[in-house]
């Protein structure tokens, strides 16, 4: 019997979520971004009104894939890559003491598999953290 000692729930819920038009638009307007083809990521460092150190939001765009099955698998592999690496994030953000809103925007036309989604979100997360958050913290 295998038991499930200080593990961490690899969990993504609501609290965690981007929500509301107005904060989305704030990071979208006025937070920086890096691409990561066909991956952007715009985050910002903002008070959130949740006590968690990250909330993200997805998007991809009805221009680039029409079709509305294509956007919601897209969608359904971002949250599951980030969803993945959210704890090295949470961590590192906690040690810094800095709360975060991410928005990661599919820019590309076709829907590329999920190691490749898996491995740009990782990196474009990466290389945002390292940029803005300060080190050894």
């Amino acid at each position: 019997m295998v038991t499930r000692m200080n593990v961490p729930r690899l969990t993504f819920g609501k609290h965690e979520r981007l929500r509301g038009s107005l904060r989305i638009r704030e990071v979208a307007t006025t937070g920086t971004g890096l691409s990561e083809a066909p991956f952007r990521l715009i985050a910002k460092v903002m008070d959130l009104p949740e006590a968690t150190p990250l909330q993200v939001a997805f998007a991809v765009p009805k221009r680039h894939m029409p079709r509305a099955v294509d956007r919601n698998r897209m969608k359904r592999r971002m949250r599951e890559a980030f969803r993945l690496i959210k704890p090295a994030c949470a961590t590192r953000l906690r040690g810094a003491g800095t709360q975060v809103a991410f928005l990661f925007l599919y820019q590309g036309r076709d829907a590329v598999d999920f190691a490749t989604t898996s491995r740009k979100i990782s990196r474009a997360t990466d290389r945002w953290l390292e940029k803005h958050v300060a080190p050894g913290q």
